[in-house]
């Protein structure tokens, strides 16, 4: 029996021990490091036209590398154009014609209207002397009342055209009014923003990489018709790779933004490639189901996102799993 009893206080020892080490010795690392697994993720961005029409052509094929600002793809742009030629013609008329008004009118239109004025005068002197003598004429009795009233419907015909001809020549010497001139630069000002709007759309029918990047899709080819905002390219941001580790909350107080961290991958098992914690979740979460062992995935989590920093090979690439070594903070 006192042999029994020692055998099991040994074991209830042994369990004790056990215990410890797997709960309390074992998860933590005694340099404050954290360890986590992940997967290599980077910013993707669908390109497409900002308007309708029909693919021209594209420049590039899936894993061409790209710069900012670079042309990628056109869409047919003759219906395009020619809209710009026409804005630019109305721009080109108004423009002349509001320097028509701001120069005045010529000296030879100005001279044409003086001549036109002393032309009204005399005809209007001669018929003032007409109705004149007629009305002597009739007065005497040597004329009829109807050849009285076509020499006075005279004389009011040439009355009328010498004022008109007078207001005519005013007009031309005194020049366009500033109304006039006004209103003629809002008519320039409309087209000269119908050709912007032309090239606008112009522009909208290219795509253009936003970014240094790489191309890793392809949606599209020439001859297809796309409607506005169709995803045409997808272009991967090289200079925004991360890995994607979760942590537990006895470890998430640990952990800083901008904190150095070391990744390390499968692949190339003798390199090593720095990073940085650029984003540590605010609330818990449980882990998702692509994380390794089915103990980890019953627990909550912190997620964060540590920011590839060394890269210059693009040894890293989407999808590859990693290894993330985060060094304890300097106090």
């Amino acid at each position: 029996m006192t042999r029994t009893l020692r055998l099991a206080a040994a074991l209830a020892v042994v369990v004790v021990i056990v215990t410890v080490v797997l709960v309390v010795v074992l998860p933590r690392n005694h340099d404050g490091e954290v360890l986590a697994s992940g997967t290599v993720e980077v910013t993707e961005t669908d390109l497409g036209f900002q308007v309708p029409g029909r693919i021209d052509s594209i420049a590039v094929q899936e894993g061409d590398d790209v710069r900012a600002g670079q042309a990628l793809g056109w869409l047919d742009r003759t219906e395009l154009e020619a809209r710009r030629r026409a804005a630019e013609g109305q721009r080109a008329a108004a423009a002349a014609r509001l320097a028509e008004l701001e120069r005045g009118f010529r000296t030879e239109e100005i001279g044409q209207g003086r001549e036109t004025a002393r032309a009204a005068a005399e005809r209007l002197d001669e018929a003032r002397r007409e109705v004149e003598r007629a009305r002597r004429l009739f007065a005497g009795g040597a004329i009829s009342r109807r050849q009285l009233e076509i020499a006075e419907t005279a004389f009011a015909v040439a009355e009328a055209q010498h004022g008109g001809a007078a207001d005519q020549l005013t007009l031309l010497e005194s020049g366009p009014r500033v109304e006039q001139i006004a209103a003629q630069r809002a008519v320039v000002a409309q087209a000269a923003a119908a050709v912007a709007q032309a090239d606008a759309a112009l522009d909208h029918a290219v795509i253009r990489a936003p970014f240094d990047g790489q191309v890793t899709i392809r949606h599209r080819e020439p001859g297809e018709v796309v409607s506005a905002g169709m995803a045409v390219l997808t272009v991967a941001n090289r200079a925004d790779r991360w890995v994607r580790i979760y942590t537990r909350g006895d470890e998430v107080g640990r952990l800083a933004i901008g904190q150095p961290a070391e990744i390390r991958a499968d692949a190339y098992p003798d390199r090593a490639y720095r990073g940085a914690i650029a984003f540590i979740a605010s609330e818990a979460e449980f882990t998702p189901r692509n994380v390794q062992t089915t103990a980890e995935r019953v627990k909550l989590v912190y997620r964060v996102k540590v920011r590839v920093v060394d890269d210059p090979r693009y040894d890293l690439k989407p999808g590859l799993p990693a290894d993330v070594r985060i060094a304890p903070r300097t106090p």
